[in-house]
């Protein structure tokens, strides 16, 4: 099987490998605030690390995403050349983007104490490798990834997205 970038397996494995697990960073942004009391809620979950210039827009405003910002429904994360992200969700499903990549969260749910909930990701370039958390533990088929021309159902638990590049 031939990859679309031979060195795409081994740099998202290292980014997915720094990512690490869930929870607040150890000294969280003052505007990041922990939502143990609320079960569902537009925050969806933290930037964990990031390497080179990530950009997240939200509601028309763009700003540097950093470790520790949270990412909520609707944001859009771009990264430039040479760069990545790796987020974190609140059911455990870690995204890490690759480069010159945009994605959109487009819808997000999730209910700790039942863990129902669901998820979609709209990868409109570049490329993401996604491992699956407790949503798609429990309702895989409420998992999707979108691009420009197919919708993705979800059926295992790490997989690699490739949108392809389009003019901005």
């Amino acid at each position: 099987m031939k990859l679309p970038c031979p060195a795409l397996p081994a740099f998202l494995c290292c980014v997915l490998a720094s990512v690490g697990a869930s929870g607040q960073p150890a000294n969280p942004p003052a505007n990041a605030t922990a939502n143990s009391t609320t079960s569902v809620s537009t925050t969806a979950g933290m930037v964990k690390r990031v390497a080179g210039s990530v950009t997240l827009q939200r509601a028309g405003a763009g700003v540097a995403a950093v470790a520790g910002t949270l990412v909520h429904v609707g944001d859009t994360l771009r990264t430039g050349a040479d760069s990545a992200v790796g987020i974190t969700l609140a059911d455990d499903t870690m995204l890490t983007i690759g480069a010159d990549s945009e994605l959109v969260l487009s819808e997000y749910s999730f209910d700790s104490t039942t863990h129902d909930g669901g998820m979609l990701a709209s990868l409109w370039r570049g490329t993401a490798a996604v491992v699956t958390g407790l949503i798609s533990k429990k309702t895989p088929e409420k998992v999707r990834v979108q691009t420009r021309t197919v919708v993705l159902g979800v059926r295992g638990t790490e997989f690699v997205v490739d949108a392809g590049q389009v003019a901005r």
